[in-house]
């Protein structure tokens, strides 16, 4: 049997969701608006990633996270294919991860916007504006279109 299982957050579960996100930095959930994928290992919560609608024809991918005791082991690789079949519309998906993940999204198709044009949601732009200022590492600005 797979040790892993990712399955749509509960609300009861939302302050540690927050919490964990808090400690991160990252910006907290709202539960009524997003789907929260958890990544359970052995039954032991350990991951999170949510899918977040930004308008009619874009989501964004992130609050990508794994417990360092449970890297390498699948988790996130899991958690981002939970993710992307949740896209039942086939909207484009916005991730912004940092530099050295580059090659992991590019495993599920997404690509990198070198060019930040008029497609770029402001939403997502002014996100990764404000990563990039943020952050001490490399943000990307990444898309999977479908």
């Amino acid at each position: 049997m797979n040790p892993i299982h990712i399955r749509k957050a509960k609300f009861e579960e939302i302050d540690w969701i927050n919490d964990t996100y808090q400690k991160l930095s990252f910006t907290v959930s709202d539960f009524n608006k997003e789907y929260i994928a958890v990544a359970e290992f052995n039954g032991y919560p350990c991951g999170l990633g949510r899918l977040v609608p930004i308008d009619s024809d874009n989501l964004e991918l992130g609050g990508m996270y794994v417990s360092e005791e449970y890297r390498k082991k699948g988790i996130a690789n899991a958690i981002v294919l939970n993710l992307i079949h949740q896209n039942k519309t086939n909207k484009n998906i916005w991730c912004l991860p940092f530099g050295h993940l580059k090659n992991f999204y590019e495993k599920f198709d997404f690509k990198e916007v070198k060019e930040l044009s008029k497609k770029v949601p402001t939403e997502i732009f002014s996100k990764y504006e404000w990563c990039r200022k943020t952050y001490n590492k490399k943000v990307l600005l990444l898309v999977k279109n479908n």
